[in-house]
Formats: C-alpha cells, structure tokens, sequence
C-alpha cells in the first residue's frame, strides 16, 4: 500500500473538509423519523418464545423431521395422531411418524389418500404450546398422468404456524429494564406498582395492563397538551411524576413513553410503537404514538393505546391483536366482530356503554377507532423501538452535551442498530443507512489519510 505523502495534503485537506460537511449535512437534515430497518410481519411479530417451523425434511419411509426456531429445548414430545395420543420421544428436533402409506409405495393404499393430523406435545407440561400439523400426501403419478414428469412422491405440511428462515429475536430483546435511570428511580416506580396500582405477583398478564392502563387514565386525566422540549428524553418516571403534579403536559408520546415503562417494570414485556407516513418512500412524520405489549398467556403481542383508553383488540375468536393486524383490518374496513378492551372514562363519556367510572369494558372496536382509521392508512409505516428506551435526536441538541444514555443510544440508531419497521409499501430504510455508513468510512479513511501524511511531512 502506498502510503501518502506530505504533498498529498493539497489535496487530502480539502478532501477531509468535503467529508465532514457531508456527514454534517446528511445528520442535521434528515427526517425526525428516517432512521430505521424494514422488517417483516413474522421478525417483528413471533418472537423466538413461541416455536415456529424453520423446515421439515424426509428422513426416512415414514418419517418426517421438523426443524423449529424456538429458544426453548423440551426434554420430551408426544405425539398425537387424529387427536389419538402416541408414542413419546426425545430430542431436540421432533420427528414425526407417519401414518399411511410409506414413502416407497410398498402400501396398498395410495398416497393421494393420505391426509392426517398431528400434534406435537412438548413435556413436561408447560413448557410451551402444542404444534399442529396437517400432512398430506401427492403421488408423483398424479402428475405422470397429466404429462408432467415429477422425479418424486410428496408430502405437504401445513400449519398455522409461521414456516421459514426468518430473522426472529426473543421478547427480552424488545423490554427495557431501564437501568440506566438510576436505582433510587426504578424503587420509587416499583413501589408506585405494587401499593398505588395493586399489581401482584399473581396476576395474569391483561389484569396487569388493566391495573397500570387504570393508573395512568385517574392520575394523568388533566395532564393532555403540549409537552415541553425536555420532555423528549427526560426519563419517564420523572416525566409521570410533573404530569401528575401539573407541572407538564404530554402527548401521546409522552402517554406511550410512559405506559412502557410502567408496564414492564409491572412485569409485562412492553415495546415503544409509532407510526408514520411514507410519501415517496421516506417518512413524513404524523404524530401517533402507543404501546404493545407481550401477553405470555397467548403467546401474542397486544395493541395498547392509553391515550385513547384501549387496553387490548381482540378478533372472534378472542385472539389479541398487534398494530400490524390492526394496519390489515383498516385497509379492508373488516372490524365485524373485532371488539376493544377500554376504560370507560372522561374520553368515551358519550359512549352508550353502562359502566362505572374507569371500569374496564368490552366494547365493538369500530366505536373507539377513530384515530385508527386516521392513523393506519396504505401509507403507513410503523416502528417498533428497542431498548435502550430514550428518545431520538431532534432540532433541540442541546441534550447531546447532558445525558451519555442519550448520546450512544442516538449514535448506535443514526449509525448500525435502527429500529425495525413494518409498512405495506417499500420504504428506503436500506439506502438510507448506507449513504450515512458510507460517508462515515470516507471521513475516517481521510482523517487517516491525512494524519499518515501530516507525520510524514513532520519528519
């Protein structure tokens, strides 16, 4: 490598300064909302707590190994077949014995008929939720018969399960534990959990949410409207507490911040949700802020909005609902039958629900889902923030030079680690980070260009 030399500084030293007020540049005229990773539904929505089915393969006349993507490992599985139990074996990687006729043909039967279901049951009990499958079988004479040569017999799985190699994170990889707040503020909020909202250790996940949704609609009641600039990375417990005494005011994103950290210091894993609009793939920001939360009970994450009293969204069949489900729903206008979990309080005082003040009710969603239809439109993007909880650098700077949290949190989001996205429509997250990453390496490689150079002239 030639190494430059003292000369190259005529060139090397306008360079350096073409870099950096390109970087300069790219940092304080980005959009507020630009950073983050278009993600998709399964990364962002099934973490590795619940098991999902990365592939299965062949291994044999009647068997069928599956591979899961699941950070639990059972001692055991049971098998059922046509709801019929079976035998029980160990392992790792399930395998499934098929019933039927066998892969060879050595069977009568043939193997257009064979179609069974199967249950895996992980043991001992508890340690996580049955996996149901449907296997059916297409001969490759099927397929002879109508001119097409196929090498081999087939099987087909199906299951409700997700089914691939997906990129997947655990639950703790979205909860903050907010250590970096201090432990004199996490005691206060800790204590403010279990005597002022009750929360026990015994209490399923929703009554959870309902206790700290509960807290947060009596005691913030008249703390709606224009937050101050410190309340864009004051930590949240502090901002709760000047909201409760009147001394600030907040907005959704304050309700949301707020609502996160409670939740999971009450034990629910909770992650910082907004959504945006995109206009020729890059975010316009449009405001709306809110919580989901992680309900083990169901292996889901739950919609939860606190400025609008919403507690959970649930479809026929009682199943919790996710922002993302929820974005489907409006773009079909397919809310029969989808109800909400509210608070019937100083909002929906007009709502003609009989309930007692702050009362948690089940109500038809379409009745309390105005700022949804408003909020979750074709263009929509939402994003889906992780730990370390604090906000993003905005036009106020000065924070820069008062809190380190803040400074490497807003460093790690500007540079590598973005938040994921969900959107309907391609978003220019990708690009984005490789021009800032790109400028990034040119203004090192430069200033290390010109400080070879620098020596050398020196000597």
């Amino acid at each position: 490598m030639n190494l430059p030399s003292r000369r190259s500084l005529r060139w090397l030293a306008p360079l350096l300064v073409a870099v950096l007020a390109a970087n300069l540049w790219v940092f304080f005229t980005r959009g507020w909302e630009d950073s983050f990773q278009p993600a998709d539904y399964t990364t962002i929505n099934h973490p590795l707590d619940v098991p999902s089915l990365r592939e299965w393969k062949v291994a044999g006349p009647n068997l069928l190994d599956l591979e899961l993507a699941w950070n639990q490992t059972p001692e055991s599985w049971q098998l059922f077949t046509d709801g019929q139990p079976g035998p029980t074996f160990p392992g790792a990687k399930p395998r499934l014995q098929l019933t039927g006729p066998l892969f060879d043909g050595s069977t009568a039967a043939p193997l257009s008929d064979f179609q069974h279901s199967y249950r895996l049951r992980p043991l001992p009990a508890g340690t996580g939720p049955d996996l149901d499958f449907t296997v059916r079988g297409i001969a490759a004479e099927f397929y002879r018969k109508s001119g097409m040569q196929w090498a081999k017999d087939i099987y087909l799985v199906q299951t409700a399960m997700p089914v691939g190699k997906f990129e997947r994170f655990p639950v703790s990889h979205w909860a903050d534990d907010y250590r970096y707040m201090g432990a004199d503020a996490l005691a206060s909020a800790d204590r403010a959990v279990r005597e002022d909202m009750g929360v026990r250790d015994t209490d399923d996940t929703l009554t959870r949410i309902e206790k700290v949704v509960r807290y947060m609609r009596t005691h913030l009641a008249n703390a709606g409207g224009v937050p101050k600039d410190d309340f864009r990375w004051m930590d949240p417990w502090a901002m709760c507490q000047e909201m409760i005494a009147g001394t600030g005011k907040g907005w959704c994103t304050q309700n949301a911040q707020i609502y996160v950290f409670l939740a999971n210091r009450a034990g629910v894993p909770t992650r910082f949700v907004f959504g945006a609009t995109t206009q020729n793939d890059v975010i316009i920001y449009n405001g709306h802020s809110w919580g989901e939360s992680w309900v083990k009970e169901q292996g889901r994450w739950t919609y939860v909005d606190v400025t609008q009293s919403i507690v959970a969204v649930q479809d026929k069949q009682g199943r919790l609902l996710n922002s993302a489900d929820i974005l489907h729903l409006c773009q079909h206008d397919a809310f029969d039958g989808i109800t909400a979990r509210i608070f019937k309080d100083w909002h929906w005082k007009t709502l003609p629900v009989d309930a007692a003040p702050f009362t948690a009710v089940t109500v038809p969603f379409a009745a309390v889902n105005a700022v949804v239809r408003q909020e979750f439109g074709a263009q929509t993007i939402i994003k889906y923030r992780h730990p370390s909880n604090v906000e993003d650098v905005r036009d106020v700077y000065s924070m820069l030079l008062k809190d380190r949290t803040f400074v490497w949190v807003n460093f790690q989001r500007y540079l590598w680690d973005p938040p994921l996205a969900y959107s309907l429509l391609p978003t220019d997250g990708v690009r984005t980070y490789r021009v800032r990453q790109s400028l990034l390496a040119a203004l090192l490689l430069t200033t290390l260009l010109c400080g070879v150079a620098l020596v050398r002239r020196e000597r």
